[in-house]
């Protein structure tokens, strides 16, 4: 019975292994169909995000079905509650993908456009870190999981910078206006999805050594 129950905790890791891939490849393809200003490359966006959005209800649905009938301790319930929180989280990004896919399109019928500034080096970076913290969760890493954390400071800083870039651009140059509203948008979205990155690399800290970080509870706890 209890190898049953861990082998079916390894298919649950699985699929949400699966999910954020799928979550990494909708955000990948929508800053994609940004740069090349592609509507039918954002239009693939919001098919993956239905299917992020099935595979959330499924793992939900699994975790609570887990929770009900197995009534598991330790690591293994951290391991379940952390699981539900993330596949939320991964559907957030979903829906950050789907913003920046919808940007996307309104951004590939202006005619008045330049260079994405900052945004791509941003996204790179946003990336990586949803890729690691991803990583960081399956592997048990807290160690990686706590650099990740500290990651954010980055991007609120290329966030803040493109702010400032474009903020002049649309004084200087009203035709760009449009171009320049879409890019602060992709930027803030972008923003949401480093904010969600670290919560997962909060969720990996949690299942790894049972401590809960969100809102530096950590450092009120007078933890090491």
């Amino acid at each position: 019975m209890e190898r049953h129950f861990h082998q079916d905790l390894e298919a649950l890791r699985d699929r949400l292994s699966d999910m954020a891939g799928r979550t990494e490849t909708a955000l990948v393809k929508a800053m994609e169909a940004l740069r090349a200003r592609s509507a039918d490359l954002a239009e693939e966006v919001f098919q993956e995000d239905l299917a992020i959005d099935r595979i959330e209800l499924e793992i939900e649905g699994s975790c609570l079905n887990f929770l009900g009938l197995q009534q598991p301790v330790a690591r293994d319930l951290r391991f379940l509650v952390a699981s539900i929180r993330i596949s939320n989280d991964l559907e957030r990004i979903g829906d950050h993908a789907v913003n920046i896919a919808q940007s996307a399109i309104k951004v590939s019928r202006l005619q008045h456009v330049k260079p994405l500034q900052d945004i791509p080096l941003m996204a790179e970076r946003t990336i990586s870190m949803l890729r690691e913290s991803v990583t960081a969760w399956l592997i048990g890493d807290a160690v990686v999981a706590r650099r990740i954390c500290e990651r954010d400071v980055e991007i609120d800083g290329l966030k803040a910078k493109i702010f400032a870039k474009l903020s002049g651009m649309m004084v200087q140059e009203p035709d760009m206006v449009p171009w320049a509203l879409e890019l602060l948008l992709v930027s803030r979205n972008l923003e949401r999805v480093a904010d969600l990155s670290t919560n997962l690399a909060e969720e990996a800290i949690f299942v790894a050594e049972a401590r809960v970080i969100k809102h530096h509870a950590e450092e009120a706890s007078g933890a090491p």
